[in-house]
């Protein structure tokens, strides 16, 4: 049975021009949520486990009550549909530290590797906002022990970025980044299988205007 499926991971930043803000996670795989339906019956997939709804739900609630418990972060929400198999989360941050611990939070929980290795910056008198990527090898080599099959279930999987603003932006150092007509968001597209091969990087650096 192939694992052949697509998902997209988009994560919405809104940020203040104090470096507070709100984050909202996505994960939907909707788009192939028959096919999704049927392996959540199985136990594994050539060798590869698939968790139960509540096996889900109880590593979500676990996240949940960390991300509470994290200072400087508040109003921490959840929903997962399993009807269309749609999961998010999201939460207000005092801080841009604030936003480093939701994600740390949610990368170690779920053992999310694509996010694993980031941060952002937000320095409030240059008004420059700054997210740090470094790629660690070890995924790709992990992604490569997969067999064909089973690597389709990332054929068609992309990670999405999108930052606003209440201030206009002046510009953004990332190449393929894309400034929304109102210049007050800014729009990143990839595909999950480049950012485990190495082949994207998120670093970016946007400079907002004064």
């Amino acid at each position: 049975m192939a694992l052949s499926s697509c998902f997209d991971l988009v994560e919405q930043v809104d940020m203040k021009t104090d470096g507070s803000g709100a984050i909202k996670a996505t994960l939907n795989m909707s788009k192939s949520r028959s096919k999704v339906a049927s392996l959540m019956k199985l136990k594994s997939v050539n060798g590869i486990n698939i968790p139960s709804e509540a096996t889900i739900k109880k590593e979500m609630e676990t996240a949940v009550k960390l991300l509470r418990n994290t200072t400087g972060i508040s109003n921490v929400q959840y929903n997962l549909d399993f009807n269309n198999y749609i999961a998010t989360i999201s939460c207000d941050f005092q801080s841009i530290n604030a936003l480093n611990d939701f994600t740390k939070t949610l990368s170690k929980q779920f053992n999310s590797q694509i996010t694993s290795y980031n941060s952002y910056e937000f320095n409030n008198n240059t008004q420059s906002f700054k997210r740090n990527y470094t790629y660690m090898p070890s995924i790709g080599k992990e992604f490569s022990k997969l067999s064909a099959e089973d690597r389709k279930i990332f054929d068609e999987a992309y990670y999405t970025n999108i930052v606003r603003f209440n201030s206009p932006v002046k510009s953004s150092s990332h190449q393929e980044a894309k400034i929304a007509s109102n210049r007050k968001a800014v729009f990143l597209k990839v595909k999950a299988t480049d950012l485990i091969t190495g082949k994207a990087n998120l670093s970016n650096q946007i400079t907002l205007t004064k």
